[in-house]
């Protein structure tokens, strides 16, 4: 056996785990250990990756000069099957962007808290959300240069990301007044494609699925009896060219894949829509063949530009769930219908939208017109008195 507890004083739970076993370079016994892990989930990743290398090129290199250039490349080959496609690449956009040319030549045992730090300050000016993806591409990386032993810690776990927050597209509700407009001006196109887009924004209102989720329903997926939907693939999309798009049954987390309830109204929406489209894919172009999210996006952007309202799908799926909370709906049902595997996730966004809803209340029943209404009913009552 190659992985073994070994007690701890450091650790929290007074052991870590170790990886061991010996191997050959050119016919010398070589022995490789490794210790310092929190779980044994950690060190049979650890082992596996090693055990490649050994098998690709015949030795186990501990050269922690490496730079996060090449510790890049040995990730896409040997470290990227436990990420989702579309994890891989963000990852890639991000780090050729934004991380290269100013870190790439550097040698990972250089990186700490200092460098890191100093790099993010100087992107302060940059949208906060970029500079977390950014963060999230770095902190893969990184990973993987302290499991094959290049480096001891990841540093990048003690940086705070700053940036410019965008308030005009975070976690803002769309109205239904809002959504007919743009609703009405994509049914009067009288097009095949626009009348998908209308599909696609009426199930993201309805369910609150994410965009990746929703373009890649197929008819299937609709169980008109039982009036339910078998959500269990997403769009893989980000990077690739119309016809590389695909569908994978590889969710964002477990539960991800659910039944939800189909609510009567988009029934109705989506058995016209079945007579009028011939395809398996739900939300497809004239052709049959998958839309790209971003393509949608980009028309819509600009539709909604025109009639001065702020749009993007990620909305559809803050208003399902402030409608939700909105409405008294439980914490756990919320939870169960967002699919969200972090209680935690739910608890926040039912904390956060309560309390606004707990001041509203608060100053419509403290308001001066309510004052003036009770100080107005006591002089009646005494008058009558």
């Amino acid at each position: 056996m190659s992985i073994r507890k070994r007690t701890s004083k450091k650790s929290k739970n007074g052991y870590v785990y170790e990886v061991y076993f010996n191997y050959k370079t050119n016919g010398i016994t070589n022995r490789y250990t490794k210790s310092g892990f929190k779980t044994k989930k950690e060190a049979q990743e650890h082992e596996a990756l090693m055990l490649a290398e050994v098998k690709e090129k015949g030795k186990i290199n501990k050269d922690s000069a490496k730079t996060l250039n090449q510790v890049y490349k040995e990730f896409l080959e040997l470290g990227a099957n436990e990420y989702q496609a579309n994890t891989i690449l963000g990852t890639k956009l991000q780090y050729e962007r934004n991380v290269k040319a100013q870190l790439g030549d550097i040698s990972v045992k250089n990186f700490d808290y200092a460098l890191l730090q100093g790099y993010f300050n100087k992107r302060g000016s940059l949208g906060i959300e970029t500079n977390k993806s950014t963060r999230k591409a770095l902190n893969r990386l990184l990973n993987y240069a302290v499991k094959v032993g290049y480096i001891k810690n990841n540093p990048i776990n003690l940086v705070k990301v700053i940036g410019i927050e965008n308030k005009r597209e975070k976690d803002q509700v769309l109205l239904d007044t809002e959504l007919n407009i743009l609703l009405n001006a994509l049914e009067s196109a009288n097009d095949f494609n626009k009348k998908a887009y209308s599909i696609a924004i009426q199930i993201g209102k309805y369910t609150g699925l994410r965009v990746s989720e929703v373009f890649a329903l197929e008819k299937e997926d609709i169980n008109f009896n039982e009036n339910c939907i078998n959500v269990n693939r997403k769009l893989v999309y980000d990077g690739l060219k119309k016809d590389e798009i695909y569908a994978t049954h590889q969710m964002k987390s477990k539960s991800s894949k659910a039944i939800i309830p189909l609510a009567s109204v988009l029934k109705s929406v989506l058995t016209d829509w079945f007579k009028i489209n011939p395809y398996d894919h739900i939300i497809c172009d004239v052709e049959g063949k998958y839309i790209n999210p971003k393509t949608f996006s980009i028309y819509m952007k600009k539709l909604a530009k025109k009639h001065n309202i702020n749009f993007n799908f990620h909305m559809l799926r803050h208003t399902f769930a402030t409608t939700l909370v909105m409405n008294d709906v439980d914490i756990k049902t919320t939870q169960e219908l967002m699919r969200h595997s972090d209680f935690n996730t739910t608890m926040t966004l039912y904390t956060h939208i309560s309390k606004e809803h707990k001041s509203k209340v608060i100053n419509d029943v403290f308001g001066l017109k309510s004052v003036e209404k009770v100080a107005k009913t006591n002089n009646e009552i005494k008058t009558l008195n």
